[in-house]
Parts: structure tokens; C-alpha cells; sequence
């Protein structure tokens, strides 16, 4: 995976936001109980806090530049995209104990100056969540932090992005401070991380042998997680493994070759046993997993050079490597560029469908006679 310049960034220093409040300001939750109560203080403090939103995080694999130019054919959406700021703002605070002290909804801001106001106490865990665009969402919230960090919202791929209208839509944003609320303030930036991954899939056809050809029909995001969490989630695998959990974007029919861009939740599935690009598939997945990971799924007609036809699907898996990690993890962007240079059976990732019997498979030198699909 290549590095897209524009959206490269630890996430920590690159963009820092902080905001001011302006309109009305909603506070709800539990009244600060006195001294020694959840870790409670007494009193309350005002002052600045920085959000840092940095940008999307992405970690290049096998880089290169496909050949050609790269058209964009497809983002979602196609304009008005706020990647990198937060237009409102949930705080909520929670004490030693885990419960919620204070909650309070900012509908607006000033990017220079962000004022909140936050009860004394030591060990709290104070979090922010940018972009839900609800002031009633989590307006007198009464449970704890476990359920706060467990709450969840449903996605689709058009709802995924939250904001009042098509040309101006925004991500959500998340983040948690922990530690002793004083007069002193937070002493650090809070860093906050988008709740989505951010995929690109470059593909071109390339190499193919003589008197061959591939005609795309379908470009499709397959197993996107429909369960969006509102703060990062804990478990190492996530969402749990049920079918109900995931879905399929819609298809593009017809993709042109070029450069393709999709949003998706959180989904964390595990590192697998593969061992080259060659064969990462359902099958090398990580055990029990399989069935669940996010994948890209290029349909198209393969004619080979004796006019032969067959119905090929390429099945590129999203992860950190083009190896053996399946995780599709919030705040990081997945660049892939591939070139379909042939059909080999042999290859897990293509699935055949042949009009005229099976196909041979070349297990000597697999990807390699018979043309298959390379990563760049």
C-alpha cells in the first residue's frame, strides 16, 4: 500500500483544533456529589482544552505508483467532505467510579478557544465525541463508562458520514482524557481519532497475455461492519463474529479502471497465516474469522486467447499488509494499488467460473505462467 501525501500524519501533530462554544450549551448528567465521591473534589474548574483531530493515519505497503494517470472514478461521497474538522462537540465526564458526572452538547465553534467547564476529581475519565450533529443524543445520560465505550451506531454507506446535507458532510470524532481534573486544566492535547477507515483501491489491467482481455462488470465492498462505535473499542476483535453485523456496499456496475474511495466502520479481525500476497484469502484468514473480513471484490469477464470466456471474481482482503493482517482499524487510510495481469486458478484470491469444464492450475509456479494479479 502506497501513501496518499494528502492524508499521511501520525494523527498527533499535524492538525490541532480546539473550539469555542457559541449559541446554547446543554449540560445534563449527575451533580457533582462532594468531596471523596467518585474521586470528586469538590468545586469545578473552567478552562482550555486542545482537540487534536491530526489526519488519517496510513502506513504504505509495497509502494509504487500504478502506471498513468489516477482518475478518480468514485468517492463517497463525491464533494463536500470534512475529513479533518469537528463542527460540534459532546462532553461527557465520568468519575473514578465510572459514572457519568456531567455531560454537555457544543452545537458551534470557534476553532481558536475551547472553554469547558469540568468537576474537580481525581482518576476521571473525561471523552469527546465530534460530529453527531444530535444535541438530545446523549442529553442526561445515565450509565456508566463500560456502557458509555460500548455504545454503538448503525451504519450504512451513505450514513456513515453524519451532517445536515450532501455538499457538507463530516465524520465522527472521538476521543477520552483520563487523569485529575484542576484549576490546572488537561495538561496535554486530547487525541481524538476518526470512528472509520478510509479505503482506496487503484486498479488497472496490465500485462495481460496475448489475445487475452478482462471486462470489469463490478466493483464492490464486501463485509463492512454496519456497527459503528462511538469510542474505540477494547477488544481485539471487533465487531463480534455474526453475520447480522456486517454488509455490502452498493456495486458500481461497470468500473471504469482508476482510483475508488470508500469510508468504513471499525473491523478488527486478527492477523492470518498467509504467507505472500498470493494467497491471502478467506482461507488464510485468522480461524473462525473468515467469513467476516472486509474485502473488495472485482468481478469481471476473463476471455482467453483461444476466444474461451469465464466469469473471474479478484478478492483483495483490506488490512495493513497484503499479507496476513485483516484489520480494518478507525482513524487509518488502506491505500492498495493492483494490476490484473492474467487468470490463475491457482491464485485463492480469483474465484473461476468456466462455461467449458475447469481449469488447469499451474502449482509450480503459481501467479507466474498464467498471469494473476500484482501488488504496487
Amino acid at each position: 500500500m502506497k501513501r496518499d501525501l494528502s492524508f499521511s500524519g501520525t494523527g498527533i501533530s499535524h492538525v490541532i483544533v480546539s473550539a469555542l462554544a457559541f449559541g446554547s450549551v446543554m449540560l445534563s448528567c449527575t451533580e457533582d456529589r462532594g468531596p471523596a465521591a467518585g474521586g470528586l473534589t469538590g468545586g469545578e474548574s473552567t478552562f482550555n482544552v486542545t482537540l487534536n483531530a491530526g489526519s488519517f493515519t496510513g502506513t504504505p505497503a509495497n509502494g509504487g505508483e500504478m502506471d498513468g494517470a489516477e482518475a478518480s472514478t468514485k468517492v463517497i461521497p463525491a464533494t463536500g467532505m470534512h475529513e479533518d474538522d469537528m463542527a460540534n462537540i459532546w462532553m461527557l465526564q465520568f468519575d473514578a467510579a465510572g459514572t457519568c458526572v456531567r455531560s454537555v452538547y457544543y452545537p458551534a465553534y470557534n476553532p481558536d478557544n475551547f472553554p469547558v467547564t469540568l468537576s474537580n476529581g481525581t482518576a476521571q475519565t473525561v471523552a469527546f465525541v465530534a460530529n453527531t450533529f444530535d444535541a438530545n443524543l446523549f442529553q442526561d445520560y445515565a450509565g456508566t463508562w463500560s456502557a458509555f465505550s460500548s455504545l454503538t451506531r448503525d451504519v450504512t454507506e451513505a450514513s456513515i458520514h453524519t451532517g445536515a446535507g450532501v455538499g457538507d458532510r463530516y465524520l465522527v470524532i472521538s476521543g477520552i482524557y483520563k487523569g485529575d481534573i484542576t484549576s490546572a486544566g488537561i495538561p496535554t492535547a486530547v487525541q481524538m481519532k476518526r470512528a472509520v477507515a478510509k479505503v482506496k483501491l487503484t486498479w488497472s489491467v496490465a500485462g495481460l497475455p496475448a489475445g487475452e482481455a478482462f471486462v470489469p462488470k463490478s466493483l464492490q465492498v464486501c463485509n463492512a461492519a454496519v456497527k459503528q462505535a462511538y469510542m474505540e473499542a477494547s477488544a481485539a476483535v471487533y465487531p463480534a463474529g455474526a453475520a447480522g453485523n456486517f454488509a455490502s456496499y452498493a456495486a458500481t456496475n461497470h468500473p471504469a479502471a482508476g482510483t475508488y474511495t470508500w469510508y468504513l466502520a471499525e473491523n478488527r479481525r486478527g492477523t492470518g497465516t498467509g504467507s505472500s500476497s498470493f494467497d491471502k484469502s478467506e482461507l488464510t484468514a485468522p480461524g473462525g474469522q473468515g467469513a467476516y473480513c472486509t474485502y473488495i471484490d472485482l468481478r469481471g469477464e476473463y476471455t482467453f486467447a483461444d476466444g474461451q470466456k469465464a466469469d473471474l471474481s479478484y478478492k483483495f482482503y483490506i488490512g495493513a499488509d497484503v499479507v496476513s493482517d485483516y484489520n480494518v482499524r478507525r482513524n487509518n487510510i488502506y491505500d492498495l494499488t493492483v494490476r490484473i495481469t492474467g487468470a490463475n486458478a491457482a491464485d485463492t484470491r480469483i474465484s473461476i467460473t468456466s462455461a467449458g469444464g475447469e481449469w488447469a492450475v499451474d502449482t509450480d509456479t503459481p501467479g507466474n505462467v498464467n498471469g494473476g494479479v500484482t501488488f504496487n
